[in-house]
């Protein structure tokens, strides 16, 4: 079961991907703001977080950044509504999805990230 964090000051559509990742058997936390996320990544052992880009008290860049001094081996999908992908901050995120792309491409890059993960870890331990 994978432990993910999803950061956005848009509860409705947080509410739906926490609703989306637990009927796939992921364990799911929310944040609502950068400071609430950074308290939840200090008490949680959080494999994934799902970050949006604007956030209301920060950029999600930012975030993540803060996110990776606490864990640095975390995974970070970065959300962002504006119709097209930032270029900057593409090394910290792991992967970046536009906004209503819908639950399977969010799925999906969950999935591939994870496998990633657990490769490396099994390499690392062997």
């Amino acid at each position: 079961m994978t432990k993910i964090l999803c950061v956005d000051d848009d509860a409705e559509g947080m509410a739906s991907r926490k609703e989306v990742l637990e009927s796939e058997g992921h364990e799911v936390w929310q944040a609502l703001s950068a400071r609430e996320a950074l308290r939840v990544m200090q008490s949680e052992e959080i494999d994934l977080a799902i970050v949006d880009y604007y956030l209301a008290d920060t950029n999600g860049l930012a975030l993540a950044v803060d996110m990776k001094g606490l864990k640095p081996n975390l995974a970070i999908i970065m959300l962002s509504g504006f119709g097209q992908l930032p270029g900057e901050g593409v090394g910290i995120a792991n992967s970046w999805i536009l906004k209503g792309s819908g639950a399977q491409q969010l799925l999906h890059a969950v999935k591939k990230i994870m496998a990633e993960k657990n490769r490396q870890r099994t390499i690392t331990e062997t």
